[in-house]
């Protein structure tokens, strides 16, 4: 997994060829050190501003993804060896979010396209404009979950899947996958995963499930800083903005259980993964999505 313990910003500076001065302020990251990630954010501020006063930026140096997304690590989940099975950060809008080793998360967004229960409705007006008894129709099967349970039938694998506020959400519990592997993002794309998510698992070597509901679905705004925090100030400023957050999130749910396919099987050290995203979710609670 692409992750770092410590972050911070730093400044580099040039100057061109009319003495024009550039400064550059970068993150820099570090699993050592917070030193350690200061040295990476000045090597890296000062090469940008050298490159922009060249004018010959290499854009394959900083390209997205092939560095550890700026996410602060909040908690670990061990995995009895060196490296953690999963650990739990915080997104760039201040959603938590749950990276993952080798326990796939599918993220689906697709929209419904209708409303069942309004096509009935309708057909039971019609009909009693003829005087007649309207059986009610049978509901047409969901098109997304029959897709994921045929995957999961062609795959011997055991999925547990979840509605969203934009989509589905599935797990396979039964089996282990490396996340930038290409049998995972063969399997990803046969369940139709959405492609940017397809992406960031292969560049950032995890399964990614978002935890707590997006803020502007609650009415929220964004946090009104970014981390890494350059001053205390800043820190104390989004600490009040996540104690609103947290506050209002908890009146929603990210996503909500609805079945599984090919048995519960679960896979060694996925147990407490799984109650743990279904806690932190609120997927058996009665609330809205988002």
């Amino acid at each position: 997994m692409k992750l770092a313990k410590y972050w911070t910003r730093e400044s580099g500076e040039a100057t061109g060829a009319d003495g024009q001065l550039i400064r550059v302020v970068s993150r820099g990251w570090s699993n050592e050190s917070l030193e350690a990630a200061g040295q990476l954010a000045r090597d890296t501020a000062r090469r940008l501003a050298e490159a922009l006063v060249s004018g010959g930026i290499e854009r394959s140096q900083y390209l997205y993804g092939q560095r550890p997304l700026p996410e602060p690590v909040l908690q670990e989940f061990s995995s009895g060896g060196g490296d953690p099975a999963a650990v739990v950060t915080r997104n760039s809008y201040g959603a938590l979010v749950l990276n993952v080793r080798d326990l796939m998360f599918v993220d689906i967004d697709r929209e419904e396209a209708s409303a069942p229960g309004a096509a009935v409705d309708l057909i039971t007006s019609v009909l009693s404009l003829f005087g007649k008894a309207a059986a009610a129709p049978k509901a047409p099967a969901d098109p997304v979950l029959d897709g994921i349970q045929r995957v999961a039938e062609r795959n011997g694998l055991a999925v547990r899947v979840y509605k969203t506020a934009a989509g589905y959400r599935a797990i396979v519990t039964n089996a282990h996958f490396e996340a930038a592997g290409r049998q995972s993002e063969a399997l990803l794309q046969e369940f139709g995963a959405d492609p940017l998510y397809v992406k960031m698992c292969r560049m950032q070597e995890s399964f990614r499930a978002r935890l707590t509901p997006k803020p502007w679905r609650c009415r929220l705004g964004l946090p009104p800083v970014s981390f890494p925090f350059l001053t205390p100030q800043e820190e104390s400023r989004f600490a009040a903005w996540e104690a609103n957050y947290s506050s209002t999130a908890s009146r929603y749910a990210t996503c909500r259980y609805l079945t599984t396919f090919g048995g519960v099987r679960i896979g060694p050290g996925f147990e407490d993964l799984i109650a743990y995203h279904d806690q932190k979710t609120n997927t058996g609670a009665s609330l809205p999505l988002a």
